[in-house]
């Protein structure tokens, strides 16, 4: 990988080199420019140069690391098109989606898995449950989840469902493995989530159990 970043940014910089060095030859030639004007006005396009293929995910850009990064998981990763700076979706092998993207240039990567809900099942399990076993259930997540250190939206069942994220700055020095582990570490989250969910039905058994004879769970 680091062998494509070397060959990516030398391409990047011969390309800039040479197109502003003809253009300042042939101006010099000309007689269009003194010598200090084409050294300016090289210096300028050289940056406009690097700046369109910053844009263009030409060279070592955070849109090419990440995707190279990404690609290197070994999981489906797609290409969202949307009004993004760029926008990557990653499915591992159990359906849990990741997104990847970056609203505008030079601004955080938002790692987030969204809309995780509770199955029907789960749902019905859930309303079998007294209001005090609903409330355990939640403080058994929240905890949970809280030891765990993913951020997380509201917890819900239905609706939206419930959103786990992280937010990374990616500078030069940033590596691939650190930005793998942080996506592993918000779909692990998801996960989580997942197997906390199937407890609904062990507490909802237990509610039903321990009911006293001729009540009614809610």
């Amino acid at each position: 990988m680091r062998i494509k970043f070397f060959r990516e940014g030398l391409f990047q910089l011969v390309v800039g080199v040479g197109v502003a060095s003809i253009i300042a030859f042939f101006a010099l030639v000309n007689k269009n420019w003194t010598w200090p004007n084409a050294f300016v006005g090289g210096v300028l396009l050289l940056c406009g140069l690097l700046y369109l293929m910053e844009k263009l995910g030409i060279g070592p850009s955070t849109k090419s690391r990440v995707r190279d990064w990404l690609d290197s998981s070994g999981f489906n990763i797609q290409t969202v098109q949307d009004a993004n700076e760029f926008h990557f979706r990653m499915t591992d092998e159990v359906g849990i989606t990741t997104e990847i993207l970056q609203t505008k240039l030079d601004s955080p990567v938002l790692i987030a898995s969204p809309f995780h809900k509770a199955t029907s099942e789960q749902v019905a399990a859930y309303t079998s449950l007294t209001a005090q076993r609903r409330g355990e259930f939640w403080r058994m997540v929240r905890l949970e989840l809280v030891k765990y250190g993913v951020q997380f939206s509201n917890l819900v069942l239905e609706g939206e469902g419930v959103t786990f994220s992280d937010k990374v700055m990616i500078d030069s020095a940033f590596s691939g493995p650190e930005f793998l582990q942080r996506v592993l570490f918000v779909r692990s989250g998801a996960r989580l989530y997942r197997e906390l969910l199937k407890e609904l039905y062990d507490a909802s058994e237990s509610s039903v159990a321990t009911a006293p004879s001729g009540s009614h769970t809610l």
